[in-house]
């Protein structure tokens, strides 16, 4: 029962991990619990530059012209990026993949 407990709590506390509870387990003895976490690698980053060609603040996104032919919407992870930036405006953004959406976690202006 206590072992149960335990990888429930591990569960909903640490998504991802590993939780390894010895095979033999005799009920007058404490378990030994050993949480080995998931190894987290940081997302890659990419760097664009482009000019922004709509700043949609209700959806929480940027549209960016990257080029004369190509627009592509962006995540904005910092609300307080709306406050920086408007329609014209060159920038330089650093952008992950962020829950399946193309993220802005970084943002200059040129």
């Amino acid at each position: 029962m206590m072992r149960a407990i335990v990888a429930l709590c591990m569960a909903v506390l640490w998504p991802g991990a590993t939780l390894a509870v010895p095979a033999a387990v005799d009920e007058q003895q404490d378990a030994t619990v050993t949480l080995q976490a998931a190894t987290v690698h940081p997302q890659a980053s990419e760097t664009l530059r482009g000019v922004v060609d709509r700043v949609d603040e209700g959806n929480d996104a940027l549209l960016i012209r990257l080029s004369s032919d190509k627009t592509e919407l962006f995540k904005v992870q910092d609300g307080l990026i709306f406050n920086a930036v408007r329609f014209g405006d060159p920038v330089e953004i650093s952008v992950q993949n962020i829950a399946g959406f193309r993220t802005i976690v970084g943002l200059s202006k040129q």
